[in-house]
């Protein structure tokens, strides 16, 4: 049966001087885009004087040249002339003046109505604490490894530099838990390339719409930084530098994966370079050059390790990076008949890797494909094409960026809404519809009731629990996507090993199968990346039913010549994995249950005790 949605706790706070910032930024905005206008139209203003000063004084010099050159005549010429170019000077000086003290007057006002929403704003930040009504709009949202969830504040549809983590309440309930305000990011930013890296820290890149510059415009930055969330600190990282020994100078909404050794995969928004972050070394090494432009594509790791592209530019092409080969290589093309990309706009929409090894492609065209992994990491797949999109009425559907997610009973969610072929900023059409797709059909579920939008400002993010949390970069109201299904308990993760005893306070390991998942889950297209293949822990006191999250981090498994290496693969099959988790000091003691759970699936409990720490 199809899920339904169920509100998850806004982002409310009593905070003052946040609540004044929230609003104030509206004060700002409207400074700014209204300084802006008045300087366009000071220049236009200008533009135009300069431009009738000039055809004025052409027409007379023009005029004189043709006078007559016997008296008196030419003395009335010359006369008429030099008037008329005493009053192209003036015409110019005097349209000049007015346009400098019409646009002085609009910069007035602009300030004073910026003034008085900011006093407004006062007034209004005392009234809001009272009955806390200042929430934060959503924004991409993360599953750090120690069970919270780490959102980006957006306000007036732009991203800005507040994080807040979502942490569940002693029973693992995410709908009774509580936000708290954790450290600000160096630069705000809307759309960058991102990942949980396998020690637990959070790497985000670029950013489209950031505010390097000062203030939110389309600056694609190319400023990257590290989130640590047991200092709570970020760091900034430098930017990939190229061969020739020049730093990337624009990252924006970069493309990217996280590989299965843990390093990061990221496009250039310019042109086809691409590179890896290595975050044991913090270093950033170059690959091959990609065959084709690398933005507002979704990439999607596979089993093998390679990932998969459908190109945007030079659509339908498709390519592959095989990580052993440091180098991408041309894949067959998606068949033309069920081209995925919108060419006017460049968009498409999710991928998500099934469980059954095929990629699932959901266009901007109303078309879907899958995608075959081969056996080799080195042959190429092949492509197939999936059911057509539902219309709307009469009018075609498709997700030009949009949020698609791995629910845990093997089949995706996803939006789309109506699209028709053109790629203005008018073009992104509303309202998004939810459906599910169960392997062979796409089939209606309900909508959340905040669905009036496009789809690209819609985020999903699935949680230790199995549900799907839905955030809007536009809207305060969060909803999960709740009672759709359970999983198959062959996707279930395994423990191999765990200590029988658990001290508080200790870090233990904790091995078994499939605690990568099955696939990276999460899908959206190039403006966002929330990966959750890792494994997470959560202990249950059977005596007060209290549960517990506990931080994991530096996920190992053994590669072929035995050697001990990172795993953050998808589908690692046999393969032993091993998890380090930080057993939290203050956790009750006594009989409990441990469970591992990835992609939101929970193992079967492994029965503990804890002991108090020593």
């Amino acid at each position: 049966m199809p899920g339904t949605w169920r509100p998850m706790p806004s982002n409310c706070t009593r905070n003052l001087a946040l609540t004044f910032v929230r609003c104030a930024q509206l004060g700002q905005l409207i400074r700014t885009s209204c300084i802006g206008w008045a300087n366009q139209v000071e220049q236009s203003c200008a533009q135009w004087a300069d431009e009738g000063h000039s055809e004025c004084a052409a027409w007379s010099d023009h005029g004189h040249n043709e006078c007559c050159d016997w008296w008196p005549c030419s003395w009335f010429c010359d006369a008429f002339y030099w008037v008329a170019n005493i009053l192209c000077d003036a015409f110019y000086w005097v349209a000049n003046w007015v346009c400098i003290a019409f646009t002085t007057i609009v910069k007035v006002v602009c300030v004073a109505v910026s003034i008085i929403v900011e006093v407004f704003c006062a007034l209004w930040s005392l009234i809001t604490i009272v009955f806390c009504v200042s929430t934060a709009d959503g924004g991409t949202a993360f599953l750090l490894t120690d069970g919270s969830i780490l959102m980006q504040e957006c306000i007036f549809g732009y991203g800005t530099r507040r994080w807040w983590k979502l942490v569940p309440d002693n029973f693992g309930s995410y709908f009774n838990g509580t936000w708290h305000r954790v450290h600000d990011s160096h630069i705000g930013r809307k759309y960058f390339g991102s990942a949980i890296l396998a020690d637990g820290r959070l790497v985000v890149c670029g950013g489209e719409y950031s505010d390097a510059s000062g203030v939110n415009s389309n600056d694609e930055s190319n400023r990257c930084e590290i989130y640590d969330p047991v200092a709570d600190t970020w760091t900034e990282i430098n930017p990939p530098v190229d061969s020739g020994g020049v730093t990337w100078g624009k990252i924006g909404d970069a493309a990217c994966a996280l590989l299965e050794d843990g390093t990061l995969l990221l496009g250039n928004s310019d042109d086809q370079q691409t590179a890896i972050f290595d975050s044991a070394a913090m270093a950033w090494s170059m690959t091959a050059l990609k065959n084709r432009l690398s933005s507002e594509e979704s990439w999607t790791l596979l089993p093998d390790g390679a990932v998969i592209t459908a190109n945007c530019f030079g659509h339908p092409a498709s390519e592959r990076f095989v990580p052993a080969n440091n180098a991408w290589s041309v894949d067959v093309s998606v068949p033309v008949a069920t081209d995925l990309v919108e060419d006017a706009s460049k968009e498409i929409g999710p991928a998500v890797l099934l469980p059954d090894r095929r990629v699932f492609y959901v266009g901007a065209t109303g078309k879907t494909v899958l995608y075959t992994p081969s056996n080799s990491a080195n042959t190429n797949g092949n492509w197939a094409a999936g059911p057509a999109l539902p219309m709307a009425g009469g009018q075609q559907q498709g997700a030009k960026d949009g949020p698609g997610c791995l629910l845990v009973n093997g089949k995706v969610l996803f939006g789309v809404a109506p699209v028709n072929g053109r790629g203005g900023p008018d073009d992104y059409l509303s309202p998004t519809s939810f459906f599910e797709f169960d392997g062979a059909n796409i089939n209606a579920t309900s909508n959340p009731p905040n669905s009036n939008h496009p789809t690209y400002v819609g985020r999903m993010l699935l949680l230790p629990t199995g549900d799907v949390m839905f955030a809007r970069e536009d809207d305060s109201s969060f909803y999960a996507y709740v009672d759709y299904g359970s999983p198959n308990d062959k996707w279930r993760p395994i423990i191999r090993h765990c200590p029988a005893t658990i001290a508080a306070g200790s870090v233990i390991q904790v091995g078994g199968l499939h605690f990568n998942g099955f696939s990276q889950a999460v899908g959206y297209g190039d403006d966002s990346t929330a990966a959750t293949n890792y494994p997470l822990v959560r202990i249950k006191n059977q005596s007060t039913g209290h549960l517990r999250y506990c931080r994991t981090f530096n996920h190992t498994t053994l590669d072929a010549a035995g050697t001990t290496v990172i795993s953050m693969g998808v589908a690692t099959g046999n393969k032993m994995i091993t998890t380090n988790v930080a057993i939290p000091s203050d956790l009750e003691p006594g009989a409990s249950e441990l469970f591992v759970v990835a992609n939101g699936i929970e193992s079967q409990p492994f029965r503990v005790t804890i002991s108090r720490r020593g």
